[in-house]
């Protein structure tokens, strides 16, 4: 008996937005359901014309809604003028958070923008789908949930005070931090939906890209992969770089990611990026990350809040450690032998972190990692597709359940549709 071929809706606001962990992670998950015979539909915000920074993968039908959109209007002029005030001063420590302040409200306002979008264009057209998959929105998953099977996955901690909408959802899925937290409150309605790892993109060996820098192997490279953005720590990390230099002039800083920080950054590492010691490529296509983790000698995440971090499994894949703040999921990954830990929200720690890295993790004991990586261990894409079949499966029994009052014949009906 073969497996029931499903049609899912996939409704994800920044899908080839922000190219960020949880664009990937959809991507790539949704690449692999559509390969094992499904139907997979995806809507996303799009300019005005429809169309979109990076293009979809051939498996999946794009549906994107056309618009003027921003979740994060403005963020990069008010980074940019924090970069000019003065460090030290209590202004621009009440700059960030003003900042910080707005960045959420503009997100938030954007997420209601998108639902109400999302259902003006699908309203009675839901039943043309078997399930749909919401990434990070619980408002809107708990309103489609009552018309359609509905997956909802978290990519962070959510407040219990929305328990009594994540329980009227048919799936509520997360991983790492997320997940834990989660199942404080829903117990074992909170499942686990696992990150995939391509083990084919992510391995050790060489790479071009040192060469091309300019960068010798006698270089220390000091590599991060992920947004620009307040949350991901990036100003720690440019601080932290600006005073290991002095300890450590061999000391060179890789940066992958753009991001309403960007300004703040250029003008912060301005010297720095003058006189090459600093690199930053702000758009790298996924399935050439891995160039760039295996230039690194060691990968930061220096995240104010971070779940289970997609780029540091793809660099410890690579063979090259990390050194990650003291949040989130960041202690779990550090299990996996591939790193270190330092206080959160701090440059100073970090930056005394990274001068123990490099007084003590030697290029050859860098190469070690690749023994003890967790890539041996990580769920490949295929079989996190195939755990969504699983989820999905569950979802249109317990429907067919409901409306016929017998599990028997439901499980007989969904099956017979295979």
């Amino acid at each position: 008996m073969g497996r029931q071929i499903v049609n899912i809706l996939v409704v994800q606001s920044e899908l080839g937005v922000l190219r960020g962990g949880g664009e990937n992670f959809t991507r790539n998950l949704f690449s692999a359901f559509a390969r094992r015979g499904h139907q997979v539909t995806a809507t996303f915000v799009a300019d005005a014309q429809g169309k979109y920074p990076i293009q979809l993968p051939v498996e999946i039908k794009s549906c994107p809604l056309a618009g003027y959109w921003s979740r994060k209007f403005g963020q990069d002029v008010l980074s940019s003028v924090a970069a000019w005030l003065p460090e030290g001063l209590g202004c621009r420590t009440t700059w960030n958070r003003i900042q910080e302040a707005l960045c959420w409200r503009t997100v938030r306002w954007h997420d209601r923008r998108f639902a109400h979008r999302v259902e003006t264009e699908f309203d009675g057209r839901w039943n043309q789908y078997d399930a749909v998959f919401v990434h990070g929105n619980a408002l809107l998953a708990g309103r489609i949930a009552q018309v359609c099977p509905t997956i909802l996955r978290l990519p962070g901690p959510v407040s219990p005070d929305l328990a009594p909408v994540l329980n009227t959802i048919q799936s509520v899925c997360a991983n790492g931090d997320a997940l834990l937290h989660l199942r404080g409150f829903l117990g074992d309605h909170a499942t686990e939906l696992p990150i995939g790892l391509d083990g084919e993109l992510f391995k050790p060996g060489s790479s071009p890209q040192r060469e091309r820098l300019g960068w010798t192997e006698a270089d220390w490279v000091i590599g991060y992969v992920g947004r620009l953005a307040y949350v991901k720590g990036v100003d720690l990390l440019a601080d932290a770089f600006k005073k290991l230099q002095a300890h450590v002039p061999h000391a060179r800083l890789l940066m992958i990611g753009a991001g309403e920080e960007e300004g703040k950054l250029r003008e912060l590492l301005k010297d720095e990026l003058a006189t090459g010691v600093v690199h930053m490529e702000l758009d790298v296509p996924h399935e050439r990350l891995g160039d760039w983790y295996r230039a690194m000698d060691v990968f930061v995440m220096p995240s104010r809040y971070e779940n289970f971090s997609n780029a540091v499994l793809e660099a410890l894949a690579c063979g090259v450690p990390f050194l990650g703040s003291n949040v989130g999921g960041n202690p779990r990954l550090v299990e996996s032998h591939g790193g270190h830990l330092f206080a959160s929200a701090s440059s100073e720690a970090l930056c005394g972190a990274l001068r123990f890295m490099v007084e003590n993790v030697r290029r050859g004991e860098r190469h070690e990692v690749a023994r003890l990586r967790p890539s041996d261990k990580a769920t490949s894409w295929d079989v996190a597709a195939a755990r969504l079949e699983e989820i999905i499966m569950e979802d249109l029994v317990r429907k067919e359940t409901a409306r016929r009052g017998s599990y028997p014949q439901a499980v007989a009906t969904v099956m017979s549709q295979a």
